[in-house]
């Protein structure tokens, strides 16, 4: 059994999952070749009654035969048709985990990074002014602004970025009627303004990539100086998908 156990064969054949008895047993049998139960527990020590448990185990594997005489002797499978053995196993096992992690986990792995959001607070005018900006330069074919608030310090600038907009894009306007006199100047055909029908109390700029800024004034109240500006820029399909739908049905009915 020493000699068995200082084999390299030994330790190759347990890191691809032979338990210690098990690669004994199969290297006993390589060796000597066919044996009896009782022949093998003498040579390789394992308890005789522990040793057809471990013969069972080892033709389940395909590695060993058994022939039906009395008494029953054991031969070990070539090492080549072992090989084969390990690959078709091997194979069978990663079909199986493929299938499992395509079918299975790859579309809950697919709802949630479609679903992954980002969120992102704005204080200061200037940065939510290069947002709505970029916004504005980054959209695909739509965007709507929702205008119920103009800071000039903000939007006087958008205004002019609007007005490079390629024709193949387009812009909708949904305003409160103190605000048209600011885009009065804007004379494009793929830029359509609506006067809304309500009064709006914040302002909403949603492009056709999923991204929704909300821009609230904080203390209308008060004078232009003492007024703080908070926006939050979000990054989310279904909020996107959501946000579009109430737009839509004040642009319909402005």
């Amino acid at each position: 059994m020493k000699r068995i156990k200082s084999m390299n064969a030994f330790e190759k054949l347990k890191e691809i999952g032979l338990s210690d008895y098990e690669a004994l047993v199969y290297l006993k049998l390589v060796i000597d070749g066919p044996s009896t139960a009782k022949e093998i527990s003498e040579s390789t020590e394992v308890p005789y009654t522990k040793v057809y448990e471990v013969l069972e185990g080892l033709e389940r594997k395909g590695w060993i035969e058994i022939s039906q005489g009395r008494p029953m002797r054991f031969k070990a499978k070539s090492p080549s048709e072992v090989v084969e053995i390990i690959k078709n196993e091997y194979q069978t096992r990663l079909n199986k985990i493929e299938d499992f992690l395509i079918n299975e986990l790859q579309p809950i792995y697919d709802v949630h990074s479609a679903e992954e959001s980002e969120i992102w607070i704005l204080k200061s005018s200037l940065g939510i002014m290069n947002k709505i900006k970029n916004m504005i330069k980054t959209f695909n074919k739509e965007i709507y602004m929702v205008i119920g608030n103009f800071d000039v310090n903000i939007y006087s600038s958008i205004i002019s970025e609007i007005e490079k907009i390629n024709m193949n894009k387009n812009i909708k306007i949904l305003l409160n009627e103190k605000n048209l006199n600011f885009f009065s100047n804007i004379h494009k055909s793929n830029v359509v303004i609506k006067k809304a029908l309500i009064t709006i109390p914040f302002n909403v700029i949603l492009s056709d990539k999923e991204e929704v800024l909300f821009h609230l004034t904080i203390g209308l109240d008060k004078t232009s100086e003492e007024r703080k500006n908070l926006a939050v820029h979000i990054l989310d399909k279904s909020l996107a998908k959501v946000i579009r739908e109430y737009i839509e049905f004040f642009w319909k009915i402005s």
